[in-house]
């Protein structure tokens, strides 16, 4: 949606900025160039005492913006401009309601009071103003703070060179609040506290305003970027994110490149599941936990899976990073895929799902994780696994009311053949004693 633009210049504090940090004369054309970006600026004025200034009327006649006159008289002039600015902003509020946004062009702490009056009138503001000159305050009370001299500097390079590279060097001219690694590292920040409530796939849009809420001053412009987009198709570049087209709204959806690219599962389903037909009392089964989240798939797709998990934390592990089952389906489903034969991502899902609610994905104290964002560490070998997992699926369907006397059907769901009646009985005997083990466990608490 467009913004509707009122731009508020406190035209001596700006220009004594410049002066001060040797700037040059104040580009009112830069500042307008980069907020017509961002929408329509149907308001514009100045304040200041224009016979002092007489020699910025002329560029700030060709950018649109109205002069409002504050004489000097007696030498009593400290705060005329900062007062009528501020009347002014309050006037339009109540009169221009279709005015969304404001732009304050000053770097004087004085004008907090009314970014933050602006903002509970639900007005967006952003702040623009040169960079030692400019207020902490000021900054964060901003919902954007743009530094004046990006803006110059993106005016002289347009100037120099028009068809610069989207993905030039950062300019080490100006100092920046952080580095081109501490923006990266930003990002990453913002998109794990953004999706600590909804794991999925974050629009870019969403992000940098994210971003621009915790520093009003981050620009990717200041790191030689030409967009956002250019700044996260660097960030993927270097792993740093994952990319994909956001088709509905345009532009990316941002995801950890650690985790499932988004819509995977959507085209899993249109190659089908890769399962055998199942007749009679195995079919009743496989459904019971397909529903439950734990289908035990094919023996093939469990061997598979399982190994690939196994390897994949071993090597998080060795590299002394965590494994949590946040991303660790992400990145056994990505393994799977290349495969042979692939296994789909929502069979990955019921086997970890699976490893999970039997108990084998441990807390550091030993105890099994219940949570996606918990630490975990695996102390059996795959092929202990395999075993837990017939136990379990096993288990589960005794738990469900389910009759385990028919030991050719149980073949048939979890090994796809009738070969396998001593694996079955091999489980049901594991299954029997773990319920004697509770069943003491249980007469001890009594006790």
């Amino acid at each position: 949606m467009e913004q509707n633009l009122c731009v508020l210049i406190d035209f001596e504090n700006i220009s004594a900025g410049c002066e001060k940090e040797r700037l040059g004369r104040f580009d009112i054309q830069a500042v307008m160039n980069r907020l017509k970006d961002k929408g329509r600026i149907l308001e514009a004025r100045a304040y200041g005492d224009w016979g002092r200034y007489a020699r910025h009327k002329g560029q700030l006649l060709e950018a649109g913006v109205q002069m409002q006159e504050l004489p000097s008289y007696g030498g009593h002039d400290k705060n005329r401009a900062d007062i009528a600015l501020v009347v002014d902003a309050m006037d339009l509020v109540y009169t221009r309601d279709f005015i969304d946004t404001y732009v304050i062009l000053s770097g004087d702490s004085d004008f907090t009071p009314l970014v933050m009056r602006l903002r509970s009138l639900n007005k967006r503001v952003v702040g623009i103003g040169t960079r030692s000159s400019t207020s902490r305050l000021l900054i964060a009370a901003c919902d954007e703070f743009i530094f004046y001299e990006s803006l110059k500097r993106r005016r002289s390079k347009q100037a120099e060179k028009p068809a610069e590279s989207d993905t030039a060097s950062a300019p080490e001219t100006t100092e920046l609040t952080m580095s081109k690694d501490d923006a990266f590292e930003f990002l990453v920040e913002t998109l794990e506290g953004i999706q600590k409530d909804d794991p999925q796939p974050v629009l870019a849009g969403v992000i940098k305003q994210s971003m621009q809420r915790k520093d009003p001053t981050f620009n990717e412009s200041d790191y030689g970027y030409s967009g956002f987009a250019r700044f996260l198709e660097a960030a993927r570049d270097k792993g740093i994110v994952g990319l994909a087209r956001a088709e509905r709204a345009g532009g990316y959806k941002v995801f950890d490149p650690r985790s499932a690219a988004p819509d995977e599962d959507a085209s899993d389903e249109e190659s089908g599941d890769g399962l055998p037909a199942l007749e009679g009392a195995a079919a009743e089964m496989r459904s019971l936990l397909d529903k439950m989240g734990v289908n035990p798939l094919t023996q093939v797709i469990r061997h598979t899976v399982v190994h690939e998990f196994v390897d994949h934390i071993t090597e998080r592990a060795q590299r002394k990073r965590k494994n949590t089952l946040r991303y660790t389906v992400g990145d056994t489903a990505r393994r799977c895929r290349k495969t042979d034969p692939p296994v789909p991502t929502r069979h990955v899902r019921h086997v970890i799902n699976a490893l999970m609610q039997a108990g084998v994905l441990l807390h550091a104290d030993g105890d099994p994780v219940r949570s996606q964002s918990a630490p975990f560490t695996v102390s059996k070998d795959p092929e202990e696994l395999l075993d837990v997992l017939v136990t379990f699926y096993l288990k589960t369907l005794r738990e469900t009311g389910v009759t385990l006397d028919d030991t050719t059907s149980l073949s048939w769901l979890l090994y796809a053949d009738d070969g396998h009646a001593a694996a079955i009985e091999s489980g049901l005997a594991a299954v029997a004693q773990f319920e004697k083990d509770e069943t003491s466990a249980d007469a001890l608490t009594e006790e």
